[in-house]
């Protein structure tokens, strides 16, 4: 009563076809064949960090230019807050065009 599933070596295959034979690879080979998939995928990303260009550019983008806009525009929206007459309406449009332009900075080709 206690009858354990053969192990895969010892499993009739099914349909005795194609499929049967792909299933029992699969089973057997998937996990070192993901291993493989993903050190190879790792090493891919690795040429291409290391090569010129717009994914380089990117990954090593100056953080210090975008602290600095950001700190300025806190600067100005804050002048702006204790300047601007006309009440809440204008700070709310004053806040908005910065929020616009930081944006416009964060999204420009590089």
């Amino acid at each position: 009563m206690n009858e354990q599933a053969p192990a895969p070596a010892q499993r009739p295959l099914e349909g005795g076809g194609e499929n049967a034979i792909v299933d029992l690879l699969v089973e057997r080979l998937g996990d070192r064949i993901d291993d493989r998939v993903a050190a190879s995928f790792d090493e891919v990303c690795a040429e291409r960090l290391a090569e010129p260009g717009p994914l380089q550019r990117a990954a090593t983008r100056d953080r210090r230019a975008e602290l600095r806009v950001l700190l300025l525009s806190l600067i100005l929206g804050t002048v702006a807050t204790t300047l601007t007459p006309g009440g809440p309406t204008a700070v709310l449009i004053t806040w908005a065009g910065l929020v616009v332009l930081n944006l416009a900075h964060l999204f420009r080709p590089r």
